[in-house]
């Protein structure tokens, strides 16, 4: 047998409702709302500035919760009005003290001593003597004579002088002897050569001749050193 067909059933459908208000109606409940609050705007008022409508109301008093303070009065009392501005005194900032002050000291005057006319003629008098003084001794240091200047080394005028002649060197060519006796010739001293036999061989020796006191031969001696020869070879020394 076939199992009976369930006929679906057909979806819930979802309760409306609908208001309907007429022009009285609403104005009336529009002006009921506007009356409700006003009455808490009131009240409000009332109770921020202290005022306890359940003394005069009891059925108010039944509405508000209980409060453990059993006098009535309202911690902290009421804001008086020079207390609103307590924030702005704030933000205000303190005013620096004033320092006093200080008194400057006065300045005495400078009194100027007026000197007599006797001073004035005194110390004219001091200062004329003083030049004339002055004027002295710059005379009579003029007049002094000035003192010899001593010399150290003072020069020998009647030293004795000599004719000297030096061997400075000696070479186996005649060129090279003439190279160089001219250039000791160059230098500023009398030179010339010689030739010379010293066995079989045939020498050529470069003298060198000079006049004057045994102290200027130093200088003599210095040019022949800077040409390497530092000991020349004393031939003959004669007096003039």
């Amino acid at each position: 047998m076939a199992a009976p067909r369930k006929k679906k059933s057909a979806p819930a459908q979802e309760k409306t409702y609908t208001f309907t208000f007429t022009m009285p109606e609403i104005i009336g409940l529009c002006a009921g709302a506007v009356a409700a609050l006003c009455a808490f705007f009131v009240l409000g008022i009332l109770l921020g500035r202290g005022y306890q409508p359940e003394k005069d109301v009891p059925e108010i008093a039944m509405m508000l919760p209980s409060q453990n303070n059993a006098s009535g009065e309202v911690k902290g009392g009421v804001l008086k009005p020079e207390e609103l501005d307590y924030i702005d005194q704030l933000k205000k900032r303190p005013e620096p003290p004033v320092q006093p002050q200080k008194a400057e000291p006065k300045k005495e005057a400078k009194v100027e001593k007026k000197t007599s006319p006797v001073k004035k003629a005194e110390s004219a008098k001091t200062e004329k003597q003083e030049v004339q003084v002055a004027e002295k001794t710059a005379q009579v240091q003029q007049a002094e004579p000035e003192p010899p200047v001593e010399i150290d080394n003072p020069v020998e005028v009647d030293a004795p002088q000599y004719s000297y002649v030096y061997q400075a060197a000696s070479f186996g060519d005649d060129a090279r002897a003439q190279s160089f006796a001219n250039k000791l010739t160059s230098s500023g001293l009398d030179s010339y050569v010689e030739a010379g036999k010293s066995g079989t061989k045939t020498w050529y020796r470069v003298f060198v001749r000079h006049n004057g006191t045994p102290d200027s031969t130093q200088k003599m001696k210095k040019k022949l050193a800077k040409y390497g020869i530092k000991k020349p070879l004393l031939k003959s020394k004669k007096a003039i």
